[in-house]
């Protein structure tokens, strides 16, 4: 039997664990609330004891909500260390460890075009694609670029969600006071803070409930409106930045639940204004809708491409 690689989406709220084979061939998928566990480590030897131990196991490649530098990440919304020398040294099979949306990007080239959803009238051209923009907005808020290159694809990482949030349109300047960093906004707890904020209430349990109710509550239906137009500036502003011409590629539960009750056209006026407007409107926006897509792009990317000797690789 071919032999099988641990594959890791490590995030703020849960960790799931697999095996695959190949992108098509993803297995023994286990999903565990990270508060749970003392450690990474703890929650694999859980996953081990479940699934039959590691009798073929060959590798391992393990995305991690954080920023990873020297083969080392603390994860941003939970107290876990992980450390790829030592989740090497405990399966005994080379480890690749990287931030969790630089795995998501991987996955873009694997994917077939039925797992992208087109928010608005352009559709992305996965097989003609060189450039893309890939962004979380879940627990957090994070964005990597997907390159290809002579020797095949690459992905690099940011700190997206910890830049400083400076969307020029806030109906209520107060606002703009309030929220400082692109993750205070772009998140699941930054929508239902933002909710709070213009209703004067408590916040909101989950985003699902600003969602759900925004057809028929005027402060969930405001708050959505402006969280849209917030968002559609933002992922302008990457595209921008790292010339991401081929598509924006949008992913986690936040952008998911975004793309089924959000004007996309609202989204696509904010994504468009400024100079570059006219160029802007040739950049299609997509959400994914692969389940757990990161475990794919874990299931492919090379092991070979170690983040340990390069501190300047780092992700959110």
């Amino acid at each position: 039997m071919t032999g099988w690689r641990l594959i890791s989406d490590v995030g703020g709220t849960n960790v799931r664990i697999a095996k695959a084979r190949s992108a098509h061939e993803v297995f023994e998928i286990r999903a565990y609330s990270v508060a749970r566990f003392p450690s990474f480590l703890s929650a694999v030897d859980a996953y081990l004891d479940e699934t039959g131990g590691l009798n073929g196991c060959i590798g391992a490649a393990v995305g991690a909500a954080g920023l990873v530098a020297n083969g080392k990440v603390s994860l941003t919304n939970a107290s876990w260390e992980i450390s790829e020398e030592e989740v090497s040294s405990r399966l005994k099979v080379p480890c690749r460890l990287l931030n969790d949306v630089e795995a998501v990007a991987y996955s873009l080239p694997a994917l077939p075009p039925s797992c992208l959803t087109a928010l608005g009238p352009l559709t992305p051209n996965l097989a003609s694609m060189q450039r893309a923009l890939i962004a979380n907005i879940g627990t957090g808020f994070g964005a990597a670029t997907l390159l290809r290159t002579g020797e095949g694809w690459a992905s690099c990482p940011s700190e997206a969600g910890h830049m400083s949030l400076t969307f020029p349109d806030w109906d209520d300047k107060a606002l703009e006071r309030k929220f400082r960093s692109v993750e205070e906004v772009l998140s699941g707890r930054g929508l239902c803070n933002l909710h709070a904020a213009i209703s004067d209430a408590k916040p909101c349990a989950a985003a699902a409930d600003i969602f759900k109710q925004a057809e028929s509550d005027a402060h969930c239906a405001a708050t959505l409106k402006l969280f849209t137009r917030i968002a559609g500036n933002v992922l302008g502003n990457l595209a921008l930045a790292v010339a991401a011409w081929d598509g924006v590629f949008l992913c986690g539960s936040v952008a998911v639940g975004l793309s089924r009750v959000a004007d996309h056209s609202t989204l696509r006026q904010a994504f468009e204004t400024g100079r570059m407007g006219s160029w802007m409107k040739q950049v299609p926006i997509a959400v994914l809708t692969r389940e757990h897509p990161a475990l794919t792009g874990l299931a492919v990317l090379p092991l070979g491409a170690s983040n340990s000797s390069a501190s300047r690789h780092a992700g959110r």
